[in-house]
């Protein structure tokens, strides 16, 4: 089931990244849920992403602290934080371990400025679920858990976007 499910998510972001930067958020042919995880951000407060299904809107940024395009991404993602945290859609940092230390993940975020909370992924595992294929990555899901967006690129997320994103 895990090695299915791994396939076809690799599969879902195969089919984004043709179209990454200019694609609107909207429903996929084939619905693919978010994968919960739950860990402890870098100011150690716990995160568990199933709180937000059924609830929230989420969206994931992948993330290393050696990644230029990583710290491009930073005010872009902030924005969004700013526009809509407060409205109901969750921001998640992950940073995905590979060739980082906890350390510099910590002092990356403080030194970006990065205003969503972010977790420490050292094991590899959360990137693993969702077959990353590089950094920074985005996902985003809407209110029910179904990903809507998957790419290498913070996507302009509009008023109307953000409202079927919330959609029941």
């Amino acid at each position: 089931m895990h090695i299915l499910r791994k396939a076809l998510l690799t599969l879902v972001a195969a089919a984004f990244l043709v179209t990454a930067l200019s694609a609107p958020l909207t429903a996929n042919e084939q619905e693919v849920a978010l994968i919960p995880f739950k860990g402890y951000d870098l100011e150690g407060k716990p995160i568990d992403v199933s709180q937000n299904i059924g609830n929230k809107a989420v969206m994931l940024i992948f993330w290393a602290s050696w990644c230029p395009s990583c710290r491009t991404e930073v005010p872009k993602l902030n924005e969004l934080a700013s526009k809509y945290a407060g409205r109901g859609m969750e921001f998640i940092g992950v940073n995905v371990g590979y060739n980082d230390t906890y350390k510099r993940a910590k002092a990356f975020a403080q030194k970006t400025g990065m205003t969503y909370p972010n977790l420490f992924d050292s094991t590899g595992t959360i990137g693993e679920q969702y077959g990353l294929q590089g950094v920074p990555t985005v996902v985003i899901a809407d209110k029910k858990g179904f990903i809507r967006y998957y790419g290498h690129a913070t996507p302009n997320i509009t008023e109307e976007t953000f409202k079927q994103l919330m959609a029941n």
